[in-house]
């Protein structure tokens, strides 16, 4: 890797800057923007990664299919089903990657599969474990039938189900119901369920079809390829669609036919497309040619095999491998190589199935895992590293390698692992499971209303005092639970937005009361939710008010302080105290808030990571771009947390920054520091603040003072809240009319009446208020009589 550093070139190596300038620094992480006694350093990124996400393929060819193989299944996560032209039905037993074939049954002569798939019971990606398996294989054929056939081979049920040929057959994924697709005039070469089975998406030529089940509902048909479309999966997971035609393109779509991606033109047609069970990757296949693509489209990897064209791929139930029916009578298998996760000045590398490699990029220590069994996740973060095997956990510390801690699974279908600084979860199909870093089990958190139906991991956040889970049969409420050390994990309260929430995240810095979730809903708006110990508190919706007709796409917290980072539409937006939105003041908002509309991110950037000022952002096409905010901010936050107030105060003082003083105004009066706030509102020339404050230090009562520290920071509520309690009723009634809240109480409504009276008086306008007009016509009524 190069850096330029003001046009100067730098050698990097690994992580670590050596400079040959003149920098004050001399060792420097990588992609910052430089600030040193106000002076900036720019610094540009080339990066070259030698290590690159893809499959590992293998060919399976001895003792099986003599002709084209159609389709192919996983009956297990160790055991693949095939079928062919050749009639025959094998079964693949895998042992360390090597596949042993046996013949499970030979059909009659006019068998001739087109598609196939096992039977999902309630379920079931839970339960496919190496001892369990599914029974129910539903395999459709060329002369209009479809078969019910179980693991050993022998045809239970045969229906004559058209009169041309049956293209496809789908179970939908409660297992309840199953739609065939036919070849006519105008055939339906591929058709797939939508993940809550109320509708279903085929392709007939060129052309996408919605059509809901409800017989009121009409399809609904756009224009997708340019030429025929072969191949569709759905993802249950997050509901985007991948779509492959004989255009040699493959797209991405949302789930109301939004086209999000669209590659390439290839050389040759695509001919199967297949969506991990994850949801985070997708397989694209065409002739002698197989792909591993994220989730947004961009391609990991791409593999040339000895195929001839690809017409089936199947994931197992862990994501982590697939297995391929290629026309050249073989079945290939492939598993996910080379992931790579970074953490500080760590990385480690997934370099073989049951082999990670971890490097400490600052030092040249390399130290190399060998793990029992292969690999299905790993995660990296807060200094530990988290290893999932099928049938275990191994947790490693990044102090010490050679000894981690292990511990079995409860079931072996783990299809998320969220860390935080004391724990980590592990989200288990329907499940989930709270552990700490030496492996022992903290709780099994449950929630009202839990049901079977699976979690959706990104609307699931983690932090050390706070366990946030969006219901999985209300998509519009989140349950907030507390997790406390050696105390039950219990619901505390429930949170209902407006809309359906697609993703959640929790901050991760400060205690209980500094909680706060952002979270974004269905219409792509971003809020944010403050947490409080006795309910939640104010509620606001920020990228309106900030960024007007700006889309939320993607949202993470620093872990290294009280910073949120969102990407709304191409623009990075860093919120560098984000309690502020809640503030009645909006030039204090805009100022906290940093902004970089920049073209280098590109379509559909996400956020891989915020750390040390740092915001990594995943371009659209895979590209990691590093981008700074202000990095004073982040000594500015340690010392604020470590309640170093004068060290805090003299770094803003040398950088001499409004964004600085701004944050140094908001975090000093949220904290009650009334002195820090003051110097800070007059450094930013918000003498209205100041003598407020001074107003505030004057008061000779404290309840008043601490009401009216909140009222500082916008918290009307609050501020009431501390009067009521201690019986300072005149003086609630006063700051609700200080801030002209009028409807706000009932009684000694003649002081309120007077107040009402002088300020209409000043703006110069007439009573309008139906209550107070009302108030007025009986106290006239009173004096009459």
């Amino acid at each position: 890797m190069f850096v330029t550093l003001r046009g100067t070139i730098v050698y990097k190596s690994e992580m670590v800057v050596k400079s040959r300038c003149q920098h004050p620094y001399k060792d420097l992480p990588a992609s910052w923007i430089y600030l040193y006694y106000g002076e900036e350093y720019e610094i540009e990124v080339r990066v070259t990664n030698k290590y690159k996400m893809r499959f590992k393929i293998s060919t399976q060819n001895r003792n099986g299919h003599k002709r084209l193989v159609t389709c192919v299944a996983w009956n297990s996560a160790e055991e693949i089903y095939s079928c062919g032209e050749d009639h025959l039905l094998i079964s693949w037993h895998l042992e360390g990657g090597i596949a042993h074939s046996s013949i499970v049954t030979e059909f009659p002569d006019d068998f001739y599969p087109t598609d196939m798939q096992w039977h999902p019971r309630p379920n079931y990606t839970a339960l496919i474990t190496k001892k369990q398996s599914l029974d129910v294989l539903l395999i459709t054929t060329a002369d209009g039938k479809y078969h019910l056939v179980n693991k050993n081979g022998r045809i239970e049920k045969s229906i004559d189900a058209h009169k041309g040929a049956t293209t496809v057959g789908r179970w939908s994924s409660d297992g309840s119901a199953l739609l065939t697709g036919i070849k006519g005039m105008f055939p339906i070469l591929s058709a797939v369920w939508s993940s809550d089975c109320t509708s279903v998406l085929y392709s007939q030529g060129a052309y996408l079809t919605f059509q809901s089940l409800n017989s009121n509902s009409k399809p609904r048909k756009l224009l997708a390829h340019d030429g025929l479309i072969l191949v569709l999966c759905w993802s249950h997971t997050h509901g985007l669609i991948i779509s492959g035609g004989e255009d040699c393109r493959y797209k991405v779509w949302d789930s109301n036919g939004t086209q999000l991606f669209s590659s390439n033109i290839g050389d040759h047609p695509i001919t199967a497309v297949s969506w991990s069970y994850s949801g985070d990757y997708f397989a694209v296949g065409s002739f002698n040619t197989i792909k591993l693509c994220d989730k947004t489209g961009w391609s990991h990897s791409l593999e040339k095999v000895n195929s001839g064209s690809i017409y089936s791929i199947a994931w197992s139930s862990d994501s982590t491998q697939v297995a391929m029916a290629c026309s050249n009578a073989t079945v290939l298998t492939g598993h996910i190589i080379d992931r790579r996760l970074e953490w500080n000045n760590y990385e480690a590398i997934l370099t073989k199935r049951k082999v990670i490699e971890v490097r400490d990029v600052g030092n040249e220590i390399r130290e190399t895992l060998e793990i029992s069994d292969r690999v299905v996740q790993l995660e990296f973060g807060f200094d530990y590293l988290v290893v999932i095997t099928p049938a275990q956990c191994h947790v490693y510390s990044v102090v010490n390698w050679n000894t981690p801690a292990i511990f079995d699974l409860k079931n072996a279908s783990v299809s998320a692992v969220l860390l935080a600084e004391k724990h980590f979860l592990l989200v288990e199909w329907n499940s989930i499971s709270l552990y700490s870093y030496q492996g022992r089990l903290l709780g099994t958190p449950k929630w009202r209303g839990m049901t079977q139906e699976r979690l959706y991991p990104p609307c699931i956040s983690l932090c050390s005092d706070t366990l946030v889970i969006r219901s999985q049969n209300n998509e519009k409420l989140l349950h907030v639970l507390e997790v406390a050390y050696n105390k039950p994990i219990t619901e505390s309260q429930t949170y209902t937005h407006l809309q359906n929430i697609s993703r959640v995240a929790l901050n991760h810095i400060g205690g209980v009361t500094d909680r706060q979730v952002a979270l974004i809903d269905i219409n792509k708006d971003l809020f944010l939710v403050s947490i409080r110990t006795t309910g939640f508190g104010r509620v606001c919706k920020i990228a309106h008010f900030i960024f007007l007709a700006a889309m939320a796409q993607d949202i993470a917290w620093a872990t290294d302080a009280n910073v949120l980072a969102a990407m709304l539409d191409a623009t990075l937006s860093v919120w560098l105290c984000p309690n502020c939105v809640h503030y009645s003041d909006r030039k204090i908002i805009r100022k906290t808030r940093i902004d970089k509309e920049s073209s280098e991110f590109g379509k559909q950037p996400s956020i891989a990571k915020v750390y040390n000022g740092i915001v990594m952002i995943r371009r659209g096409d895979g590209a990691l771009v590093a981008s700074s905010f202000y990095t004073f901010f982040i000594s500015l936050h340690q010392h604020i947390l470590n309640k170093r107030w004068k060290e805090a105060l003299s770094l803003c003082r040398i950088a001499q920054n409004e964004i600085l003083w701004t944050c140094m105004a908001v975090m000093a009066t949220d904290n009650k520091e009334l002195n820090a706030a003051e110097e800070a509102y007059a450094a930013i020339s918000r003498y209205d603040k100041v003598d407020y404050i001074q107003y505030i230090k004057s008061l000779p009562n404290k309840i008043e003072r601490l009401a009216e520290m909140a009222l500082l920071s916008g918290d009307l509520l609050t501020a009431e809240g501390i009067l009521l309690q201690n019986g300072l009723i005149d003086e609630a009634i006063r700051i609700n009319i200080e801030v002209y809240n009028w409807n706000r109480h009932k009684k000694q409504l003649d002081e309120v009446l007077n107040a009402r009276k002088k300020y209409l008086q000043v703006i110069n306008k007439k009573e309008t208020n139906q209550s107070f007009l009302a108030y007025m016509a009986n106290i006239a009524k009173a004096q009459v009589y």
